[in-house]
């Protein structure tokens, strides 16, 4: 990696949408893609068995005896939602889980690599960068913006999987309180909310914001919807009033998570192949 990487600041120009914008949180993001068991060779999004997301949030600085934490997304339609200009559908809220929590980088890889039906099925990594979430307090709703700095520029990979290159997504939580009767997706296990937690959830509503707490993401299990919000730097800058800047700190995914480039295929994150 280079000595100068990407980082997400609020811009430092006094427009409407930098003074509505907060970052509740930022830190590192990466993207895993398991195959199928009985793929041979991936060619396309129809030979992967999951999609991961990994996010690392930057750790308070008044608060270092806080673990690290990792959180493991399985997102649910193997790819992250279109970025449409036109309001999303029902159908393109895309569903996603907490798989784990970890506070060790080890056990999420082991997690991640461990040959899972076959040997060779392991995760591949796809991506990495810099994540947020922002919160404009006018429109009540979190998005996630990040910008990829592992590959370069996306390749067919991160083309089948909706990576792009800088994104944002509305996201929100489920509520752990609606019945399995709705038409919302559930998993099998519910999320490990611990009581006190749960209280803080309204009965009234479906879908709840992380602009009310983000620690609603910090449970196994906890459920997630992204919707597709926008696309580019430029975008992000002059809509939502966060800009990519400068910073000495790379997500580096081969150093924090320890990653061994051989012992897992990289063509998916180094040069933008399917593998």
């Amino acid at each position: 990696m280079s000595q100068q990487e990407n980082q997400i600041n609020v811009n430092s120009n006094n427009n409407s949408s930098s003074m509505d914008a907060e970052i509740l949180e930022q830190g590192d993001i990466y993207f895993f893609y398991r195959p199928k068991k009985a793929a041979e060779e991936v060619k396309g999004i129809e030979d992967v068995r999951r999609f991961f997301m990994v996010t690392a949030p930057e750790q308070e600085e008044n608060n270092s005896k806080k673990s690290q934490l990792y959180r493991l997304f399985v997102i649910g339609k193997k790819s992250l939602p279109e970025i449409r200009k036109s309001e999303a559908r029902s159908s393109e809220r895309y569903w996603a889980r907490v798989g784990g929590i970890f506070t060790d980088p080890n056990e999420l890889t082991k997690e991640l690599f461990s040959d899972e039906f076959r040997k060779g099925d392991a995760a591949r990594p796809v991506g990495e960068g810099k994540y947020a979430i922002i919160v404009k307090h006018h429109q009540n709703h979190a998005e996630l913006a990040y910008i990829l700095e592992m590959p370069k520029e996306p390749g067919e990979a991160q083309r089948e999987l909706g990576i792009e290159k800088e994104a944002s997504y509305i996201i929100s939580v489920i509520n752990p309180k609606i019945p399995k009767s709705s038409n919302l997706p559930t998993t099998e296990e519910p999320p490990k909310y611990p009581e006190e937690v749960l209280k803080e959830f309204d009965e009234t509503e479906n879908f709840v914001s992380l602009a009310k707490d983000t620690k609603f993401i910090d449970y196994q299990n906890a459920q997630i919807i992204l919707v597709g919000a926008r696309e580019g730097r430029d975008v992000i800058k002059s809509e939502i009033g966060i800009e990519i800047q400068e910073s000495l700190q790379s997500a580096d995914i081969f150093n924090k998570l320890r990653v061994r480039k051989d012992k897992v295929p990289i063509k998916p994150l180094m040069e933008g192949k399917l593998e």
